[in-house]
C-alpha cells in the first residue's frame, strides 16, 4: 500500500460516522459513474447504421460477423 492510501485511510478513519457515510458515497459515485442510457443506445443505433450501411438493408449479418465488425469498429 502506498503512503497517500495510508495516509487517506487513516483521516477516514477519524471521521465521525455520518461524515465517513458522506465520504464513501462520493468515492463510490465517482468509482461507479452513474449509467448514460441514452448515449450508450445511442452509440448501439450508430454502430446498426453504419453496418446497415456496409452490408445493405436487406441483409442479416450472424453473430460472429458481427463480433468482426465491432472489433474493426473498435481498432
Amino acid at each position: 500500500m502506498q503512503t497517500l492510501e495510508r495516509e487517506i485511510i487513516a483521516k477516514f478513519q477519524q471521521l465521525q460516522p455520518d461524515a465517513r457515510v458522506r465520504v464513501l458515497e462520493m468515492l463510490l459515485a465517482h468509482a461507479h459513474p452513474e449509467f448514460n442510457y441514452d448515449a450508450w443506445w445511442g452509440e448501439v443505433e450508430r454502430l446498426q447504421s453504419d453496418i446497415r450501411a456496409r452490408i445493405g438493408e436487406t441483409e442479416t449479418i450472424d453473430a460472429l460477423g458481427l463480433l468482426d465488425e465491432l472489433r474493426e469498429e473498435a481498432s
